[in-house]
């Protein structure tokens, strides 16, 4: 993989990841587009980059993962559970490029739908908890953003924006650490020192993804994170017509 590739997924990793529009869906497109065939194991190369970013994010927070570990634990069950049993399938899944669009469309109805949520502050609970990560394990999916679907789904469960914000973020770190353990042997070879073009899309992975955060958790205090469903459904809609 070039310098110019491995940077534009670097980029692209970097700003959809946080984003409510679904890293892995984008850096399916970015594969398709650029004519490289869709790794599943470099998306988790560029996701453990994405994941220091969240450790450095909420860096002061520390306590916040701590006091909920029970319900973080609840809430990452299912996709832990999605990703040990389905592994191969979703390895096919990922580089069916056909199926992006509707993934994508159910995006955009998440995304939307948190416009018409009232903001309450109410407690998590082990039940929103597991409800929250069973949105999450549907994520698993290329094209359903991990961000877009666990805030929403915390909104629904009438957590605050900035709980679900964190709480979503907090799901992150475990999911993460599963999918680089499930995937170790294959990312042995992305050895980050190894190589200048993937030492680079690390880097530039992590550095985007704090700029990403921030917005994101801005815009998600104004009510204003739909803007983002407008973008999916539109780029869904495209892709219906021009991939065959």
């Amino acid at each position: 993989m070039s310098l110019i590739h491995s940077l534009l997924l670097a980029l692209t990793q970097g700003i959809a990841e946080f984003l409510p529009i679904s890293s892995s869906g984008h850096l399916n497109l970015a594969q398709y587009f650029l004519n490289l065939t869709p790794s599943l194991s470099f998306d988790i190369f560029l996701n453990t980059a994405s994941l220091l970013s969240v450790l450095f994010f909420f860096r002061s927070q520390i306590n916040y993962f701590f006091k909920n570990i029970l319900f973080i634990i609840i809430a990452s069950l299912p996709a832990a559970i999605v990703g040990l049993l389905f592994k191969n399938n979703i390895e096919l899944i990922f580089v069916n490029i056909k199926l992006l669009p509707l993934f994508f469309f159910i995006t955009s109805l998440f995304v939307y739908l948190t416009r018409y949520l009232s903001i309450k502050d109410n407690k998590i609970t082990y039940k929103k908890a597991l409800i929250i990560g069973l949105f999450q394990a549907l994520a698993i999916l290329p094209g359903v953003s991990r961000s877009g679907s666990t805030i929403f789904a915390g909104l629904l469960m009438g957590l605050s924006p900035l709980t679900a914000f964190q709480f979503s973020f907090t799901l992150f770190i475990p999911a993460s650490i599963g999918a680089l353990l499930l995937d170790l042997k294959n990312l042995s070879n992305f050895s980050v020192f190894a190589s200048r073009p993937y030492l680079i899309s690390f880097i530039t992975t992590f550095a985007v993804g704090l700029v990403a955060l921030k917005c994101l958790q801005q815009l998600l205090v104004k009510n204003k994170i739909w803007y983002f469903s407008l973008y999916t459904f539109v780029l869904a809609l495209i892709l219906l017509f021009i991939i065959k």
